[in-house]
């Protein structure tokens, strides 16, 4: 079994996978307060609830942009499985090209994201990634990934403009059927959710024209269910792309391709 982590802003992803078959998809909340015994205990009860056996794992990886985590997981994930995991980092065997000013400015979730893309979907494609931060990823007609957009995602967006205009409640970013927006979460809500869809659509349609073709539309992460619905069927929703591609690159790795 392969052990896929994922630590984000806001939430850690676990992916378990048996033969290239995600078997459980585990989520937490990211706590930089949390000590290593804190984080096994978590980890190890999860499993248990699931009744997933620790000896079973050969292969961990381990992907962060959250540094102040990284030594107490890493520690929790030693402790429970007894293995030091795969870090992704330059002799990384992951299939991608790359063209941009400064490659190891690239964070391990994009590039999961990228190798994921380009296994399952092949390319051309871009990819929408919505996390704390939305990103938008280019991987080219060569397969090379050539650009990239970050924006506020959809909740950072909606918890600063509460935290930021008094008068402005929280939001529940479930987006109304009309942007005729009659009270102030409704206007708030449309405003955020049908505004941030059309960002990305937008972005896109920006991309595409620079580039002189079109290419297919991946929709990916924990922001991508209040917009999938708008973005509609020109997007392929893959919620499990980034752990996916962290498997792949556990058998690149392994040369078992």
């Amino acid at each position: 079994m392969n052990i896929c982590v994922d630590v984000g802003n806001s939430t850690i992803g676990i992916g378990a996978y048996k033969d290239n078959v995600l078997l459980e998809r585990m989520i937490f909340n990211t706590d930089d307060r949390l000590t290593d015994d804190e984080f096994y205990r978590l980890f190890k009860n999860k499993f248990n609830e699931l009744n997933l056996s620790a000896n079973d794992v050969e292969n961990i990886i381990f992907s962060s942009v959250v540094p102040p985590v990284n030594l107490s997981i890493i520690s929790a994930l030693k402790q429970l499985f007894n293995k030091e995991p795969i870090l992704i980092g330059p002799g990384t065997k992951t299939g991608l090209s790359i063209k941009v000013d400064n490659p190891m400015e690239i964070g391990n979730d994009l590039i999961a994201d990228l190798v994921s893309a380009k296994e399952k979907y092949e390319y051309p494609c871009i990819i929408a990634d919505l996390g704390t931060a939305s990103k938008i990823l280019l991987l080219d007609k060569t397969g090379t990934f050539s650009a990239c957009l970050i924006m506020p995602g959809l909740t950072l967006s909606a918890v600063s403009l509460s935290n930021k205009a008094a008068l402005l409640p929280e939001v529940s970013l479930i987006a109304p059927k009309t942007v005729l927006a009659k009270n102030t979460l409704s206007a708030m809500n449309a405003g955020i959710v049908y505004g941030h869809a059309d960002m990305i659509s937008g972005l896109i349609d920006r991309l595409e024209k620079e580039i002189g073709y079109p290419c297919k539309h991946i929709l990916t992460g924990g922001g991508a269910i209040y917009v999938k619905e708008i973005l509609g069927e020109s997007f392929i929703y893959d919620r499990n792309l980034n752990l996916d591609g962290l498997n792949i690159i556990i058998n690149k790795n392994l040369k078992k391709e």
